[in-house]
């Protein structure tokens, strides 16, 4: 630490103050303004300048104190460490208008908060080990607070404490501390062990078998109403959305998919739903029963809740649904493939579109008559 600690420092400073060296050999940097220190920061390879060189003088001197108008300034380079080091350096690119930035250790991408514990291959690995042990679906993207109501509203009953809301904060915290350890990359499987170790109960399932396959079959509405089935789905950022109205025997009545660019996945399934039950009151249908493979979304509109973002898509569909007339219930994505197809084609169309009664694609008017027959698909092979 170039630091010096005064007398007066906190025991917990001091402590901080004898860990630093180690912490630092540990933190590699992409280099941006420059903010960083030229001899102890590791930014130009696997070790510091100062690791390197040892024999050379070393001090607080920062990355950017060698930044000219035109780049490097090389004449200064070489005052203080070898030319050919100078060179090398000189061939680093410089971006001046962006921040420092941490590089992960497993894989070598910027480390974000989101990166370390819900995107990067190891985590990810990690959170479906779990996931397919509670057979929780996970979507990608998906950001911290989504991730942890994932898990919340994927089983009845989950209160405080339950397992289903432990875990994952048993999860940060290994991914957190096995960050901490690395040296220098994290290994994902014995991770799961130790999660599973110290979660004592639930050990025995550091190889589970998978789980049976079960028969998913989708169901026509009662005499008199209609069914609306979406989904929403976010890929490479971008979020769409579709959904299929059908009547009493299983008939197709009309279908939509929709792009809505930038959103959360939860708000890509609100969106839809809202969009079906439009589509419907547009059609003059009433006594609606929506489907979607979403538990948080239904959980939103019918318990509450949710982040402030979605509550006006919630209030809207509130005000258009009469929840004592109208139903809202959950079926898996494989129980509602046309919608989940629908949804897809959001991404190559980019726009909103409506399937008539009459042009409904081959592929899509197929799964409607495998559903209107009550032939069922199969969930978990």
């Amino acid at each position: 630490m170039l630091a010096t600690v005064p007398h007066y420092a906190s025991p917990v400073w001091r402590r901080l103050q004898i860990i630093g060296p180690q912490a630092e050999s540990h933190v590699a940097w992409k280099l941006g303004r420059g903010h960083i220190f030229f001899w102890h920061d590791c930014w130009m390879g696997d070790t510091t300048l100062a690791d390197q060189f040892p024999q050379l003088p070393h001090s607080s001197i920062q990355v950017h104190d060698f930044f000219d108008d035109t780049g490097w300034n090389i004449d200064r380079l070489i005052q203080i460490i070898p030319l050919t080091i100078a060179e090398q350096i000189g061939s680093i690119p410089i971006t001046p208008h962006v921040d420092d930035q941490i590089v992960c250790q497993c894989c070598s991408a910027i480390e974000t908060f989101q990166h370390l514990f819900i995107d990067s291959p190891t985590t990810d690995i990690v959170w479906r080990h779990f996931a397919d042990i509670f057979h929780i679906t996970l979507r990608p993207f998906e950001g911290f607070q989504y991730r942890f109501q994932t898990w919340r509203f994927s089983g009845q009953f989950v209160s405080t404490g339950h397992i289903r809301t432990i875990i994952p904060l048993l999860i940060l915290w290994f991914l957190w501390t096995a960050r901490n350890d690395a040296k220098p990359f994290i290994s994902a499987h014995p991770l799961a062990w130790r999660h599973g170790h110290h979660s004592a109960f639930w050990c025995h399932y550091y190889h589970p078998s998978p789980p049976p396959p079960t028969l998913v079959f989708w169901h026509t509405p009662p005499v008199g109403s209609y069914k609306i089935n979406t989904d929403g789905c976010v890929k490479d950022g971008f979020a769409t959305g579709g959904g299929i109205i059908r009547d009493s025997s299983g008939q197709y009545i009309r279908a939509f998919f929709s792009f809505y660019g930038d959103c959360t996945i939860l708000e890509a399934e609100l969106r839809a739903i809202l969009d079906g039950i439009i589509m419907a009151q547009r059609l003059g249908l009433s006594v609606l029963w929506v489907e979607s493979d979403s538990t948080l979304a239904i959980h939103c509109i019918t318990k509450g809740g949710g982040p402030w973002h979605i509550q006006a898509t919630l209030r809207h569909i509130r005000h258009l649904l009469a929840l004592d007339r109208d139903t809202i219930t959950h079926i898996f994505r494989e129980g509602s493939q046309v919608a989940d197809f629908l949804a897809s084609e959001g991404w190559d169309r980019c726009c909103y579109y409506e399937y008539s009664s009459q042009d409904l694609p081959r592929r899509h008017r197929s799964l409607v008559q495998i559903d209107r027959f009550g032939l069922p698909t199969v969930r978990g092979l």
